[in-house]
């Protein structure tokens, strides 16, 4: 039964994300989204203008999440751990805690829309652009700032290293689960496997530290 009124916005939002996260961006055609919506295809276009509109939006809605991870906030709220050994170390594991929760949560099946966050990271365009300046660049500050007040180094290479240790592991295995799941004896990665990695994640962040 056809949807009508203020619900079909909603729900053409919720079946792009659900077909962008399972097949990607580009392989998902508008008749595809409406069919799974069970809303005629031109209301696409009155409520987003087509394709690339209901792409930014299905971007705007993931992004409400990174704006909660607010890690200039955890860093202005917990600085004060990194004057000690023990303090930084807690200090890391919460950061650790802050990430792999916004990218996606640690157990179950992450928000279809933030699939779609990580995959624009992927596709050269405007939008990937912005998302990198406005939200990527001041985290691997944030993580620069905090690598330079532990171990005492500008090294910038380094410091990025570190960063990419924290977010390229949970990364790959949302992004890209195909590249994971046949390496597992069951053939697919158990749901308890995000926790696990993010568990190894920081032992390794911390190792590389000093500061297990």
């Amino acid at each position: 039964m056809k949807k009508a009124g203020d619900n079909s916005r909603a729900a053409l939002l919720e079946a792009a994300k659900r077909l962008f996260a399972i097949r990607g961006i580009n392989a998902v055609k508008l008749s595809e989204i409406a069919d799974a919506a069970g809303i005629d295809a031109c209301m696409i276009h009155y409520h987003f203008g087509g394709k690339s509109g209901l792409i930014e939006a299905v971007i705007q809605s993931a992004l409400e999440r990174w704006h909660k991870i607010q890690l200039n906030s955890y860093y202005d709220n917990n600085h004060s751990l990194l004057a000690t050994r023990e303090g930084q170390q807690i200090f890391i594991s919460g950061l650790v805690e802050k990430v792999f929760h916004t990218m996606g949560g640690t157990q179950g099946d992450p928000d279809p829309a933030e699939l779609i966050f990580l995959q624009v990271l992927q596709h050269p365009c405007a939008v990937r652009d912005e998302v990198i300046e406005k939200h990527i660049k001041p985290l691997v500050n944030v993580f620069y700032d905090v690598y330079r007040k532990i171990t005492g180094s500008d090294d910038f290479d380094s410091a990025f290293c570190w960063f990419l240790i924290l977010v390229c592991p949970n990364y790959v295995s949302m992004v890209n689960p195909g590249m994971i799941d046949p390496l597992h004896p069951a053939g697919k990665i158990p749901g308890t496997f995000r926790r696990r990695l993010q568990y190894m994640t920081a032992r390794i962040m911390l190792h590389g530290l000093g500061l297990d």
